[in-house]
């Protein structure tokens, strides 16, 4: 065979047929993440703020105001930051809503309207635009508020990685409309290496420092033990939702979902799809906890200071508590209809 692209055009849906009505049952089965199901106790305190924060600031209509109430969305921040102190909690969940209208506008709007957005998000994250204009789409004031706050308060050497990982998500986001109107596939290892960034995993992991106050040594984060967490994490949150989310993007003709990925290339059955994805998601939940020795055996022989080797253990400890507080908002959330509980 000659040289093809990592994204393969496609004419119909792919794969062999299957029976739909039991796709719900095995996606929605049992998921599972090892670790004890927490939920940041400032919720009850934080979720009336930011919901009535994300009206004033246009981000959430009267309509996507009921739709975040009915997901339960400011509960994901409570829940994948479970440590974080009110304050904190209460920006995580402004940036938490933003992704959610983000995403929704992504799957629902026109691609040159939507796209526009996205490139004046990029460019008011990054730095490159002077400044934002009060005419300037809600989801783009909004990240030109509460990002410097963010930033702020943490180092800039993090605030630069953290802004790094935020325009790379979006720019996920611009991909998302591309390969929806070319009917793309991408191949199994092309889907791997960009949904780790697409599952807003980067972003979301350097605010596991911001959340509990404690910033990693650059020599850590960069190491391939640190690496190795980071991966296999976004590998089991990204395919989680993969697995909750896949009638839905069935619905809307998304191709980008390992079920539907394995579907396409490996000529599967949508069930055995399913079932596939669900192994490939055991096999990382195994390699996060080898991924997390490994860390602790390199922090340990590193020359750390004992501050340094507990803002080690926090991150480690805030990777795990993001990979099951994911798993405990997507069963507990409308978001994903029966599949979601």
């Amino acid at each position: 065979m000659g040289k093809t692209s990592a994204f393969v055009h496609i004419d119909g849906p792919g794969g062999r047929a299957s029976h739909s009505g039991t796709v719900r049952e095995r996606a929605g089965g049992p998921v599972r993440v090892p670790g004890p199901s927490l939920l940041n106790p400032g919720l009850q305190e934080v979720e009336p703020q930011v919901m009535a924060w994300a009206r004033r600031a246009g981000l959430l209509s009267a309509l996507t105001s009921g739709q975040a109430g009915r997901e339960r969305q400011v509960a994901m921040a409570a829940h994948v930051w479970p440590w974080a102190p009110p304050g904190r909690l209460a920006e995580l969940a402004r940036l938490t809503l933003w992704m959610f209208a983000v995403d929704d506008d992504s799957d629902a709007g026109p691609a040159t309207g939507t796209g526009a957005e996205l490139e004046a998000m990029a460019h008011a994250v990054g730095g490159w635009a002077r400044a934002v204009p009060v005419s300037a789409p809600p989801a783009v004031r909004v990240l030109d508020e509460v990002v410097p706050r963010v930033t702020g308060v943490m180092g800039p050497a993090w605030g630069d990685r953290f802004r790094r990982h935020l325009v790379a998500w979006i720019r996920t986001n611009q991909d998302m409309l591309r390969f929806r109107g070319g009917h793309e596939v991408p191949t199994p290892e092309a889907y791997i290496a960009w949904r780790r960034v697409s599952g807003a995993t980067g972003w979301c992991f350097d605010l596991i420092e911001y959340a509990q106050e404690s910033e990693l040594p650059a020599a850590i984060w960069f190491s391939p033990a640190c690496r190795a967490l980071r991966e296999a994490a976004a590998d089991v949150i990204g395919w989680t939702n993969d697995l909750f989310s896949v009638e839905k993007e069935l619905r809307t003709g998304e191709t980008t979902n390992l079920v539907l990925v394995l579907r396409h290339h490996h000529g599967l059955t949508l069930e055995e799809a399913v079932d596939e994805t669900r192994l490939w998601h055991a096999r990382r939940v195994a390699a996060l906890r080898t991924a997390t020795r490994d860390l602790y055996a390199g922090a340990l022989a590193a020359d750390l200071t004992p501050a340094q080797l507990a803002a080690v253990c926090h991150y480690a400890d805030g990777i795990h508590a993001w990979a099951r507080g994911f798993l405990d908002f997507s069963l507990a959330s409308a978001r994903y209809g029966d599949c979601g509980g």
